[in-house]
């Protein structure tokens, strides 16, 4: 398999969804007033970059051999847990920093063991989709969409503190990242 084909099979398994027919339509979510849309536009505008990026960095300017297994590697392991993340987030998912209007807080899946599965998720997407493909200029992108991540983490924070009052046990019990750890 080259890695050309591995990369195009992780793309897909990260951006096609499938729907249950029999599910209900949920609403959109809407953004509250104070919502900080230029950080959200800036953090989906970053990932789409780098993912689309890479392929043309490797395309227009070839690739470097050394890391890709690492890379496929981390890519496989961010889509796995940005995928599940999402499916235990269920109604309460959304492309917003403000929790969604009538969801609760959600603790179980992944994010019994850490409070930003997604996004660590995504961390790995943004360092193993480059890598993948042997790419290093996009890994310039990559930088700058974990600054953004990380600057989106703590305002979703102090949303979620806001909003939830047993958010401050819950970030008491668990790790932000890593298990364990952090």
């Amino acid at each position: 398999m080259t890695w050309g084909l591995l990369y195009t099979i992780l793309l897909a398994a990260l951006v096609l969804r499938f729907r249950d027919p029999d599910a209900p339509v949920l609403e959109p979510a809407r953004p509250v007033p104070d919502e900080p849309l230029r950080l959200v536009a800036t953090h989906h505008i970053l990932f789409y970059a780098l993912l689309l990026g890479a392929p043309l960095e490797a395309a227009f300017a070839g690739g470097v051999a050394a890391r890709r297994g690492t890379g496929a590697a981390l890519f496989g392991a961010g889509v796995l847990a940005y995928r599940l993340a999402g499916r235990a987030l269920g109604e309460a998912l959304s492309p917003f920093v403000e929790p969604r209007t009538g969801a609760g807080l959600v603790t179980a899946g992944l994010y019994r063991w850490v409070r930003h599965p997604m996004y660590l998720g995504q961390a790995a997407i943004a360092v193993g989709a480059p890598l993948t493909l042997g790419c290093r200029w996009t890994l310039v992108i990559s930088a700058a969409a974990l600054i953004v991540l990380a600057i989106r983490v703590v305002l979703e924070e102090a949303a979620l503190a806001r909003t939830f009052p047993e958010y401050s046990l819950y970030a008491a019990k668990s790790k932000r990242f890593v298990p364990f750890l952090y």
